[in-house]
Formats: C-alpha cells, structure tokens, sequence
C-alpha cells in the first residue's frame, strides 16, 4: 500500500504535546535569558528550572537557540502589541513609537542584540527572529501607517516604506549599533521631525500626552 503523504509541518500520532509543559518551559528559558543573557542560558538549566526533562525539550526545540528565541517571542510580543486603537492614528503612531522605545530601553534591547548575534553561528535562529518578532513589528507599523494616510492625517502622497524605515531606523541603530541614549526627549525630537514632513504639525505636536503614558507603562513592564 502506498503511504499517505504529511503535510509540511505536522508531526506524526504519538504523545501530544502538553500545554502545560510547554508554557513552563518557555516561562522557565526567559527567565533565565532576562538573569543571565544567551552566554548563561543552558537546556539544562531550562529544564532544571521548569521541572522538565531534556528530551522533553529537544523533541520540542532544535536547540537553545530557537528556544530562547520563543522565549522571547512569548513573553516580548504582547507587550509590543499594546497599543489600542483610537480615533487619530497619529496619535496611535506615536504611541507605538513610545511603546517600542521604552520597551527596548530595558532589559528587551540588550536580549535583541545578543538573539540577533546568534545569526552569525545559526542562521535558522536568525531567521526565527525576524519572522517571528521584526517582521510582524513591521507589519503592525503599516496598518498604523495606512490608516493615517487613509484618513487625511498623513500626505496622500507619501512613500510609506520610506516614513516607516525613517521612524523605526533610528531606534533600531541605537539599540542595535551605537547603543545611545534612546529617551523621551529623543523619541519626540525624532516624531517631529519626520511627522512634520508627513503630516501637519499642529495635530503631530498635539499628541504627545497619549504617548507619554504609553512609554512609562513600558519602562515598567
């Protein structure tokens, strides 16, 4: 008889996965990633927090470094996530900009670099990453984007792609390569000065309040 083809992707009948398990072990692998960054983090020592055994890991995961990169997926994702929508989307620009920054500031930015460094040994974990945490950041940005644009708060003839790279470049190079000061003051001298090519600068400076709580909600996540 011939054998059914699988689609990609799925694994075959055996024990299923538990839920449970899985959410403690992640749980367990960023913790130990926020305590001692990629260089201290270990499946066993994943395992020995979580109450879970190796094999339970690596039937799960390749290695540590796509488990650290779930990890911090689970755990950073929601939090980037956070902003609701309201009835000006630029003022729900600038509070994802906020948002984004003040998460980075932290503890998120330093485990970023060190994820994106592991590229260089696995480009599989590298890859993981941007689909799993860039990419969808990205995707969130344009709908944001689009909608101003839709509604008349930005120019009809703006090149969203250009808008995007020149409002998230900034924070990306100083979290990722010079390591500057990334503050509030920095955050709003960057808005307004590529908003006010973009769109009228009266309703860009009369959205900063929304913005302000939206940063220190981050900081103390």
């Amino acid at each position: 008889m011939a054998k059914t083809s699988r689609p990609a992707g799925v694994r075959s009948p055996g024990r299923p996965r538990s839920d449970a398990s899985r959410a403690a072990i992640l749980k367990a692998a960023y913790q130990i990633l926020r305590e001692g960054g990629i260089a201290e983090f270990t499946v066993e020592g994943v395992a020995a927090r979580a109450g879970a055994g190796k094999a339970t890991i690596y039937r799960w995961w390749n290695g540590k470094g796509p488990l650290a990169v779930e990890a911090f997926l689970v755990a950073v994702s929601p939090r980037m996530d956070a902003v609701s929508e309201s009835t000006s989307a630029i003022a729900d620009l600038r509070k994802q900009v906020h948002l984004a920054a003040g998460i980075y500031r932290g503890r998120v930015g330093q485990l970023l670099r060190e994820l994106l460094a592991l590229e260089r040994a696995d480009s599989e974990t590298g890859k993981q990453l941007a689909s799993g945490f860039l990419e969808p950041r990205r995707k969130a940005a344009f709908v944001t984007l689009r909608r101003a644009r839709e509604v008349g708060e930005l120019r009809s003839d703006i090149d969203l792609e250009v808008l995007a790279d020149a409002l998230w470049g900034p924070i990306l190079h100083r979290v990722l390569i010079t390591r500057a000061t990334l503050d509030r003051k920095f955050v709003d001298k960057l808005l307004d000065l590529v908003l006010a090519g973009a769109t009228d600068g009266a309703k860009a400076g009369a959205t900063r309040a929304p913005a302000k709580r939206a940063s220190r909600r981050a900081q103390s996540a």
